[in-house]
């Protein structure tokens, strides 16, 4: 079969050497007598209206390639890629399209997540700097303070007391966005980390973070160990995966006082932990439930424009 993964995350190609997720489902397609080429949709154009009826989307100045399946991997405010994976599924290409959780707009997610009863830190969102004073009885230091949209260290501080949360919610607010006061519940620099394949937990990690480091990285932890999930907690991991949607994902989950918290939800995993502590191929249960997706979702008309997928025996550059 030939898969697309329709994506701009350059993190699935060589930041982390072999387990890279895109590296990685390529070499398992290819030992399994499939296709995986990785498109970046800042290749892919849409061209309407010349011709009634001519297919709009094209790749690198030809047709899209027909292939068995596609899978976007896009932020939620990718609209680009959005409307080209829309666009294919609309022309009758297999495509599968997976929730579009705006994970980057941490007040919308807040707001999702408890909606569904998914347990996760305490969340206070605030509007302007004095409302601090309304929240100060309710927290318990050190609490993390971010704007409404970043991640990975933009606009994020931990802070340790009451005057440095003065301090961050004026240049918080200075901004013109409400924005969020989160619990820091123990243990810190600890969590466990899930992997989630179709419907089913495939794999879970203990991982404890560098020295230093409040939560654990996405690879080069201090210690990393196999662990037993209970009921609530893989309850808790499945239900943060079916809200996604998607054919597999990473959930982060602590093990805190008041139970399990969810953390974090990756579209695009690193495998080295898991393959590396497991030492197992969960790059070719990946693969075999992209498989198993497309055949599902049944074959492709021939009729219309065909372009062979080139054959790629290393993870492309895009």
């Amino acid at each position: 079969m030939k898969l697309v993964f329709l994506t701009r995350f350059h993190s699935q190609q060589g930041q982390h050497g072999q387990y890279a997720l895109g590296q990685r489902l390529i070499q398992a397609a290819l030992a399994h007598g499939h296709e995986l080429q990785i498109i970046n949709p800042a290749d892919v154009l849409l061209e309407f209206g010349e011709r009634n009826g001519t297919f709009p989307v094209r790749w690198r100045g030809q047709p899209y390639p027909r292939v068995d399946l596609t899978l976007p991997m896009a932020r939620w405010d990718d609209s680009h890629t959005w409307q080209v994976a829309e666009t294919l599924q609309s022309w009758g290409y297999p495509v599968s399209m997976h929730q579009r959780l705006p994970l980057g707009d941490h007040i919308t997610m807040a707001r999702l997540l408890a909606r569904r009863n998914i347990t996760a830190p305490r969340s206070w969102v605030l509007s302007q700097a004095d409302q601090i004073a309304m929240i100060l009885p309710d927290l318990e230091f050190p609490v993390l303070m971010r704007s409404r949209y970043g991640g990975s260290g933009r606009r994020v501080a931990v802070v340790q007391h009451s005057g440095e949360a003065y301090t961050h919610a004026n240049q918080l607010a200075a901004g013109g966005q409400p924005f969020l006061v989160q619990d820091l519940p123990q243990p810190l620099g600890q969590d466990v980390r899930v992997l989630v394949v179709g419907s089913k937990i495939v794999a879970a990690l203990q991982r404890q973070a560098p020295p230093g480091f409040v939560r654990p990285r996405e690879a080069g932890n201090h210690r990393v160990t196999t662990t037993q999930l209970t009921q609530t907690e893989a309850q808790l991991a499945l239900g943060a995966a079916r809200m996604y949607g998607a054919p597999f994902c990473a959930v982060s989950i602590l093990r805190s006082a008041r139970g399990p918290l969810l953390l974090e939800l990756s579209r695009v995993p690193t495998l080295a932990e898991f393959e590396q502590t497991y030492q197992a191929d969960f790059a070719s249960m990946i693969i075999a439930e992209l498989v198993v997706m497309a055949q599902r979702l049944g074959q492709v008309p021939t009729e219309g424009p065909i372009v062979q997928l080139p054959r790629v025996g290393k993870a492309p550059v895009i």
